[in-house]
C-alpha cells in the first residue's frame, strides 16, 4: 500500500480531517491533500510526527510492513507449526508479534491464523484456555474476511464455514458460504463450495439434497471429463502421436460402463481416429455402432449414480441427432469415400426405417 494510501486511510479511521492534520503539522491544507493524491510526500521532518499523528510507526507509514516475500511467510509459518507443537501458547505469542510487526500483510495473517487453527483443533490439553485462543482465531478470520484481496477474502471465510460446520452452527455457515464466489482459483487445500454445502445438508439430516447436489456435480464432471478426453485425442493426432490416441480413447470408453454414461459415448473419441485412416469398411463398422447406441433407452434414472437428477434433467433427444448424423453422411464431402462403398445404402436405410 503506498504512503499516500496509508495517510489518508488512518487519517479517516481516526476520524480526523485535512484541515487538523495540516494544523498539527504547521502544513497547509492543499499540501496534506497533495500528500493523499501522491502528487508530493511530506517532508522527511514532518514524518515522525505525522506517525505519531496517525498512530502508526514509521515501518508503517513507509509501507515496509509490507515486504515480507512469500518465502519469508512460509519460513515463519514452517518455524510457528514446530513451535505450536511443542508450546501453543508461545506460538500464538509469536504470531501476534509478528503481526504488530507486518500488520498491513494478509498473505501472512492467512497462513499464520489456518496454521494456528489447525493445530488448535487437535490440541487436547484442558489446562490451556482453549475458548480465548479460539476467539482470537476467529477475530482473525473476521478481519480477512473484510480484505479487498478476492483471494484472501473467500479463503478467510471458506475456513469460517468450515469452523462453523464443526460448531454445528449450519445457518451461520450458510450465510457466510452464500457469499462466497466459486473460484478455482482459491488455496487448493481448502475445501470447495460444493464440499461445504454437502456438509451443511448432511449437518442438517438434509441428507437427499446432499446427494442430488452430488450427482449434479458428478454428472457435469464426468461430461467434462469426456470432452476433455475427446480433445486430448485431437491433441494427440494433430501431433503425430496415434498410439497414445487409442490409448485415450479406450480409457473414454471405459468411463461409460463406470459411470453408467449415455452408450453413444463409448464410440466418439474411437470415430475421430477412425476418420483420420478413411478405411471404410472400419468405419461404417463403427458407425453402425453408434447408430445403434442411438436407438438404445437410457436414462439417468436407471443409473445409481444420477437416479435424482433425472426429473431436473433434459431428456437426450437421439432421434434428432441420429438425423442429423445420418443427413451428414449423406451430404458431408469428407464422407464421400463411404458412399462408394456397397454396404453404405444398406446402413443408411436401416436406421431411417428406425
Amino acid at each position: 500500500m503506498p504512503m499516500n494510501i496509508v495517510i489518508q486511510e488512518q487519517r479517516k479511521l481516526l476520524g480526523l480531517t485535512q484541515e487538523q492534520v495540516a494544523d498539527y503539522l504547521g502544513v497547509s491544507t492543499p499540501a496534506v491533500s497533495k500528500w493523499e493524491k501522491g502528487i508530493t510526500s511530506p517532508d522527511i521532518g514532518l514524518l515522525p510526527p505525522l506517525a505519531r499523528l496517525l498512530k502508526i510507526d514509521l515501518n508503517t507509514l513507509f509501507c515496509f510492513s509490507e515486504n515480507l516475500s512469500a518465502q519469508e511467510i512460509g519460513l515463519f509459518c514452517n518455524e510457528l507449526a514446530k513451535q505450536a507443537r511443542e508450546d501453543i501458547l508461545s506460538a500464538f505469542d509469536a504470531a501476534e508479534a509478528k503481526m504488530h510487526d507486518y500488520p498491513h500483510n494478509e498473505q501472512l495473517l492467512l497462513n499464520v491464523t489456518i496454521i494456528l487453527d489447525s493445530l488448535l483443533l487437535q490440541t487436547v490439553d484442558d489446562t490451556l484456555p482453549i475458548d480465548s485462543l479460539d476467539a482470537k482465531i476467529s477475530d482473525w478470520y473476521l478481519q480477512l474476511a473484510e480484505s479487498s484481496d478476492d483471494k484472501i477474502r473467500n479463503s478467510a471465510n471458506y475456513m469460517r464455514v468450515s469452523r462453523y460446520i464443526r460448531q454445528g452452527n449450519t445457518d451461520a455457515a450458510q450465510e457466510v458460504l452464500d457469499t462466497i464466489q466459486d473460484k478455482t482459483d482459491l488455496i487448493s487445500a481448502l475445501p470447495d463450495k460444493l464440499m461445504l454445502q454437502v456438509s451443511i445438508y448432511l449437518q442438517q439430516h438434509k441428507s437427499e439434497l446432499a446427494a442430488l447436489e452430488l450427482e449434479k456435480a458428478l454428472f457435469k464432471e464426468i461430461t467434462r471429463v469426456q470432452m476433455l478426453l475427446t480433445k486430448l485425442v485431437d491433441a494427440e493426432l494433430a501431433s503425430g502421436n496415434t498410439e497414445f490416441a487409442c490409448k485415450i480413447a479406450e480409457k473414454a470408453s471405459a468411463m461409460v460402463d463406470i459411470f453408467d454414461m449415455w452408450e453413444y459415448n463409448r464410440y466418439v473419441a474411437s470415430y475421430q481416429i477412425v476418420e483420420r485412416e478413411k478405411n471404410a469398411d472400419t468405419m461404417l463398422h463403427l458407425l453402425e455402432q453408434m447408430l445403434e447406441a442411438l436407438t438404445t433407452h437410457w436414462s439417468l434414472t436407471d443409473s445409481v449414480l444420477y437416479h435424482r437428477l433425472a426429473p431436473e434433467t433434459k431428456a437426450v433427444q437421439s432421434r434428432e441427432l441420429m438425423s442429423v448424423l445420418l443427413s451428414g453422411l449423406e451430404t458431408d464431402p469428407e464422407c464421400a469415400y463411404l458412399r462408394e462403398h456397397p454396404k453404405f445404402n444398406e446402413l443408411i436405410s436401416k436406421y431411417k426405417n428406425k
